[in-house]
């Protein structure tokens, strides 16, 4: 049996080590220097370090965040650390449909009691230096390990597994920066953000000031919008005691590019009346060309950008121009870049409302000015004077990481034969094998060294690694990961090219479809009726080891949602709740057949603000929650006219996937009072005749009887407009309400 080193025991080092212990070929070490394994992931409910809060949810679904012998609903996921209710009963949560970082790191924990040996794991053992060496004839590795009482060794290996992670290291500010002085006002990176004080340690300075953030790429539009969740929470949650603190505070976010900002759940087809998880959606195999489906990567070409832009914008219901910014509407022809991707679902509607304030431009300089701000200096995307943004309080850098702790323990002849270089922070090595060797160095293997990498596919870079290190082969070579190809890639990254994706090793399904083909596994459609019906998932390609009830059963849920997404419409209220956000011009006709309640019409204005869900009298919990507020004048038939306010609370629950609407409380208008309504959509077969999602609900009021429908016609993933009928029928009432909103126009 040959001996491997592992480093890292994260998802990568895991799956790794999984892989290569269940071919009983290999004596597997794996090396971690922190104290818990899991890599970014490495927290529970109640962290407050790491790189993640431990409520941020996975972009991608637990279908694609898992492996293929480890089903998520067989997770303990109960809220307490010691896997029991406040009773001392056992008790088993519903897993999300995107799990939040503690859960995460729950998953890794079951699926390292479940597959890897108590002894194989070494914490707190940081390894060093590793040194290719001679050894019988062979060669191999030495490494430098430093152990928890900070004691070095020696220990020789045959083979080394990097699972050390791609996203190691934040990068700092100056990255980004050239002139970067700030002594002043707080800058901290994305990953240390938890709450507002995090930017504003005093925080009776924050009224009215900007708080910067810098970053074109996805971790820059979440970390956007949770700053702008926690305003609007200040700003509209029952607890006033910050309502003054972060009062008329506002983001200004600076990006290279425009970012297209998707949701979790995107529309199925173009009526946009069913929605499924985005991962479900991108990487549809039916929507594949016929053939075997083969990987792409590396520069784009106009073409194919032009299609990904198109199918996006059709997604999104436009080209972002009715967000109201320059700096975010995606132009029609070249000179336009690939497409860049924030996932959030609050972004636009920030943007729209004018919290969040977009400037296309690149940061030049960062200057404090006075004792409680900054000035900041960015050269604009179109050209013309450097613009300078005055007022910062703040600034929030989300530039992302720098992998060269993944592999600074690599010796120079090493590092040589992988064409390292340390500035370029994309692409810092030139490997091939789906991006895990370099054939001059075969028993090196490196698994999720990419930018996005997913979970199956590191499991596949696994498996295709045991296959290659058991039968000697040679490296498996792709037209994408010719040496020439990829350090031309490089240098069209650091120039900044047009033609360089987001992710330029991104096509999850098309690799999952090569690694399978080449290892020749079994396939394991489930329900689904060929190849090319649904998506991928680890558990649809199984090799001769693969527990394939755990498969079966992964696959049978994946196949439940998708049908349940297409047919019955499940997350289409999430898809409304999420629309909803934001500012609107309303006008309500309210036609009574009784002259004692007169009709009117009423012109005014309406909001809906995200804000934290708040606590609930009978037990019920809630993920998301709005604060709608609305004013206006009534005129009433009469003659007569009086300003009308109302309010209500909006709150969605993933796990009933219900969206409601609550009262609030007469003498305390921020607080929930008691239901109002629930609403219930039709099914998409009848949403697709009536051209739009149809929600509706009911409520008696001590004997008035209230009927309501919404009418809510997405166009994509965004609501540009829609309607609400109150039918009330009771003994003094006898009458319809309908009232009509419509986004304003931007000023």
């Amino acid at each position: 049996m040959k001996s491997v080193a592992i480093i890292g025991a994260g998802p990568a080092g895991l799956a790794g080590a999984k892989v290569l212990l269940k071919t009983n070929k290999f004596n597997v070490t794996v090396f971690e220097k922190a104290d818990r394994i899991g890599g970014i992931w490495a927290l529970d409910e109640r962290s407050t370090a790491g790189f993640l809060h431990p409520d941020t949810p996975t972009n991608l679904s637990r279908f694609s965040v898992a492996f293929s012998d480890l089903d998520w609903n067989s997770v303990q996921l109960n809220g307490t650390s010691n896997g029991h209710n406040e009773n001392g009963a056992t008790q088993k949560s519903k897993t999300p449909m995107f799990p939040k970082a503690w859960q995460v790191n729950r998953y890794l924990e079951t699926y390292r009691t479940k597959y890897i040996p108590d002894g194989s794991i070494k914490l707190r053992h940081e390894v060093l230096k590793a040194h290719r060496v001679q050894k019988d004839g062979r060669t191999g590795w030495q490494l430098t390990i430093k152990d928890d009482g900070s004691q070095q060794t020696t220990s020789d290996f045959d083979y080394l597994m990097l699972g050390s992670g791609f996203f190691s290291t934040p990068r700092p500010l100056k990255f980004g920066v050239p002139e970067a002085s700030l002594n002043t006002v707080k800058a901290i990176h994305s990953s240390q953000f938890r709450k507002l004080e995090d930017l504003f340690p005093r925080p009776e300075n924050a009224a009215g000031k900007n708080i910067f953030i810098i970053g074109g790429g996805n971790s820059a539009g979440e970390a956007a919008a949770a700053v702008a969740q926690q305003l609007s929470n200040a700003q509209y949650s029952p607890d006033m005691g910050k309502k003054q603190t972060y009062k008329d505070c506002k983001i200004v976010h600076v990006a290279a590019r425009p970012l297209y900002a998707l949701p979790p759940y995107v529309p199925v087809g173009t009526e946009s009346t069913s929605f499924m998880p985005i991962d479900l959606k991108l990487y549809d195999l039916s929507k594949r060309p016929p053939g075997p489906i083969v990987g792409n990567a590396g520069r784009v070409t106009k073409s194919v950008k032009d299609m990904i832009h198109t199918a996006l914008q059709g997604t999104i219901g436009g080209n972002q121009s009715d967000l109201g910014t320059p700096a975010l509407e995606i132009p029609a022809d070249e000179p336009r870049s690939t497409v860049y991707v924030a996932l959030s679902e609050t972004y636009p509607e920030y943007v729209r409302s004018g919290l969040i304030e977009v400037i296309g431009g690149r940061v030049v300089a960062l200057q404090d000015k006075g004792s409680t701000t900054a000035t900041v200096v960015v050269k604009s995307a179109k050209g013309g004077d450097d613009l300078r943004i005055e007022n910062i309080g703040a600034v929030l850098f989300a530039n992302g990481y720098s992998p060269a702790s993944a592999v600074d323990f690599l010796d120079d002849e090493v590092k040589q034969a992988l064409h390292y270089d340390p500035q370029s922070l994309r692409l810092p090595l030139i490997l091939e094998g789906w991006q895990t060797t370099a054939a001059k160095i075969p028993e090196l293997a490196l698994l999720g060294f990419y930018e996005g990498p997913y979970w199956p596919m590191i499991e596949m870079q696994a498996r295709y690694t045991a296959e290659r290190w058991i039968s000697e082969s040679d490296t498996e070579a792709h037209h994408y990961e010719e040496t020439e190809k990829l350090l031309d890639l490089r240098k069209t990254m650091q120039e900044k090219g047009l033609d360089v994706p987001q992710y330029w090793f991104g096509d999850y399904a098309g690799y999952m479809e090569e690694v399978a083909a080449h290892l020749k596994l079994e396939r394991n459609n489930g329900s689904f009726a060929s190849d090319r019906e649904g998506c991928p998932s680890p558990a649809r390609y199984l090799s001769t080891d693969s527990d394939k009830s755990v498969a079966d059963g992964i696959m049978q849920d994946l196949h439940r949602t998708w049908q349940d997404c297409i047919q019955q419409g499940k997350f289409v209220a999430r898809a409304a709740f999420r629309a909803l956000q934001g500012n609107w011009n309303i006008h309500r006709t309210i036609d009574s057949a009784l002259s004692s309640f007169p009709s009117g019409t009423l012109e005014g204005e309406a909001s809906f603000h995200p804000r934290t869900p708040t606590a609930d009298a009978s037990g019920l919990s809630f993920d998301f929650e709005y604060l709608y507020i609305e004013s206006g004048v009534l005129f009433l038939s009469n003659g007569a006219s009086m300003p009308a306010k109302r309010r209500y609370v909006y709150r969605y629950s993933e796990q009933r996937d219900e969206l409601s609407v609550w009262f609030v409380k007469p003498d305390s208008d921020l607080e929930v009072d008691y239901l109002f309504h629930n609403f219930a959509f039709v099914a998409p077969s009848e949403a697709d005749k009536q051209g739009a999602c149809v929600a509706k609900a009911d409520h008696l009021c001590v004997e008035d009887m209230y009927t309501t429908e919404y009418r809510l016609p997405l166009s994509g993933i965004s609501l540009h407009k829609f309607e609400t009928i109150h039918t009330v029928r009771g003994p003094s009432k006898d009458y319809i309400s309908k009232t009509q909103y419509s986004r304003p126009a931007k000023k």
